[in-house]
């Protein structure tokens, strides 16, 4: 076998030993996002309004919401809306917890009275009504006004909206028009419908609980009907 030139005999020839290629570096930002020849496109920015955490739960509620469908609360102005059908949505939605009547009576079946009286709520400074529950799960919204805007975002997201906890065990309701519709029948709630604001006299019962709540109530039904 032929020695290679140079080599002394007898001993064999070292390998070379390759060079080490040349480290496989990321493509810059600026690179990543350069128009000129390339072809491509920056991505696209996110609207204004929208975390990103958009779309997360914790425990079923909501971490954050995407509040550029109401992005100036102060300039927001209510469109056109369903009156009838937001009486209906609030009592989807709210009545489990919220009268509508002045007093804070609870005249529906399976409702308590947890949350504030929301007759006449439009235009009302929030944490300014009485409460059940005054140290539970929380604070209450501090420093609005509840006018559209804010009712807007506060029904879709209320921790969100106040950036607290609050007393209010409620998911939000994501969809615009139901929203609307809610406040237009909210607004409604004041001192001209006198299908809320003029109401009889509640029923004296000896107990406001069950069972003496119940047996007052029909006695005093009862006397009415004699």
């Amino acid at each position: 076998m032929a020695q290679a030139s140079g080599a002394p005999s007898g001993q064999r020839v070292p390998r070379p030993v390759p060079a080490e290629p040349p480290p496989i570096l990321a493509p810059s930002r600026a690179s990543r996002f350069e128009l000129s020849g390339s072809g491509m496109a920056p991505p696209s920015a996110k609207p204004a309004g929208v975390s990103a955490f958009a779309g997360q739960n914790v425990n079923g509620s909501k971490v954050r919401s995407d509040f550029s469908d109401v992005p100036d609360p102060a300039a927001f102005e209510l469109p056109a809306g369903d009156l009838a059908r937001g009486q209906k949505l609030f009592k989807k939605h709210c009545a489990q917890c919220h009268s509508v009547y002045p007093d804070n009576r609870i005249t529906r079946s399976g409702c308590t009275q947890l949350g504030p009286t929301l007759f006449n709520v439009y235009g009302r400074a929030s944490g300014e009504a009485e409460i059940q529950q005054k140290m539970l799960m929380g604070g209450r919204a501090e420093g609005l006004v509840w006018t559209a805007g804010p009712l807007m975002n506060y029904m879709k997201n209320p921790r969100q909206a106040v950036n607290g906890n609050i007393q209010m065990n409620f998911r939000g309701i994501d969809d615009f028009q139901t929203r609307v519709d809610i406040i237009h029948y909210l607004r409604s709630l004041n001192w001209d419908n006198a299908s809320v604001a003029a109401l009889p006299d509640r029923p004296a019962s000896v107990l406001p609980v069950f069972p003496f709540n119940v047996i007052g109530h029909f006695w005093t039904s009862r006397g009415a009907r004699a």
